[in-house]
């Protein structure tokens, strides 16, 4: 049961009342890790505090970074019609999720990104099976409101992310309801043999610089870190972190890593983004 408004306050000067980095394996839900999820006990944990911490601040709006959507070389894109998927992809057909999209939202965002020439794409269909929503959205539940904004990490360079990331800071400025922002992202995928992608030798090194730039909020940091390696080691979680910080540019945050595990090999960092 989702306790809404429970940690309630004025939120008059803080647009964004809440951010989080959220890791995204199907293997998470039980019906497709069929008892593998466990393995995974310290993620399901820190899911179940952002969940409550969505519940308890009462977001009005939601804003849902996809890394597995329409993800393309030189534009971002935005969701226009009502998302509907599901994990067949995984094994899974019958695991569904999905939400009314929040176009009051999805409006202000095009326009802002449209006066900072971000280059944005208004999509009207989205990939059916984009766990990196879907898993989010059927752990957090009822915690998710109703009605949510989809947007893609892209090719373009890390700054730009953070552009993006400040346009859809404006687009809530316009708006003026309370909204949390989710970044959905597995980290690096090769931080040991037993990962499917295997081993890279700098994977942890990686790994460890993503960590420490989250926790300080440095966004230089992230940008500074080569993109070839992190195509090298497979990493998936610093273009949404970075319009995450972009949204969130100016507001005084309390960054937490709630959990940082691999027990596939892959690093699964869940955070949670406290605004002061």
């Amino acid at each position: 049961m989702c306790d809404r408004g429970a940690a309630r306050r004025d939120w008059s000067a803080a647009l964004i009342v809440l951010g989080a980095v959220l890791p995204h394996p199907p293997v998470l839900l039980p019906e497709v890790g069929q008892g593998r999820e466990h393995e995974a006990r310290a993620t399901l944990d820190a899911y179940a505090i952002v969940a409550r911490r969505l519940c308890e601040l009462d977001a009005r709006r939601l804003i849902m970074i996809s890394t597995h959507g329409i993800v393309t070389l030189n534009r971002f894109h935005i969701l226009a019609e009502s998302l509907s998927g599901n994990l067949s992809r995984f094994d899974s057909p019958g695991v569904t999720f999905g939400r009314d999209i929040d176009l009051d939202l999805t409006n202000a965002v095009v326009a802002c990104a449209a006066d900072a020439d971000v280059p944005l794409t208004v999509a009207t269909q989205w990939e059916e099976s984009d766990h990196s929503l879907g898993v989010p959205m059927r752990l957090l539940g009822d915690a998710v409101p109703e009605q949510s904004a989809v947007v893609s990490i892209s090719f373009r360079p890390p700054e730009e992310h953070l552009r993006f990331g400040e346009a859809i800071g404006a687009a809530l400025a316009r708006i003026k309801e309370p909204t949390a922002i989710l970044a959905s992202g597995d980290a690096v995928h090769t931080l040991s043999d037993a990962s499917a992608y295997g081993h890279h030798r700098r994977a942890d090194e990686v790994q460890q610089q993503y960590e420490s730039a989250l926790l300080a909020w440095e966004p230089p940091a992230l940008c500074a870190i080569d993109e070839h390696l992190r195509r090298e080691v497979d990493e998936s979680v610093i273009s949404s972190t970075l319009i995450l910080m972009g949204a969130l540019r100016g507001i005084d945050v309390n960054p937490h890593i709630l959990a940082s595990e691999h027990p596939w090999g892959v690093g699964y960092v869940t955070s949670l983004i406290e605004v002061s």
